[in-house]
């Protein structure tokens, strides 16, 4: 599913501001595929997100020449 984003420049974005658009376009897609509430939807999030079981990230998931190819696909 490809979505149209309007661009800001790095500047203009906060780390907590970059992290509240991902939360608040991850809920509202959760909502549309589910059909459920923003409100429901936040809380499957956020039952996703904090197991306590989940395994800390040693290394990096992607190598550098795995990111570039990636990110070659799209340009």
């Amino acid at each position: 599913m490809f979505t149209n984003i309007t661009p800001k420049a790095d500047s203009q974005l906060s780390n907590e501001d970059v992290a509240n658009l991902v939360v608040g376009d991850a809920l509202e897609k959760i909502s549309q595929l589910t059909g459920l509430s923003q409100k429901k939807a936040f809380a499957l999030l956020v039952n996703q997100v904090s197991h306590e079981n989940t395994p800390q990230i040693q290394a990096p998931l992607l190598e550098q020449n795995e990111c570039q190819f990636i990110s070659s696909l799209f340009n």
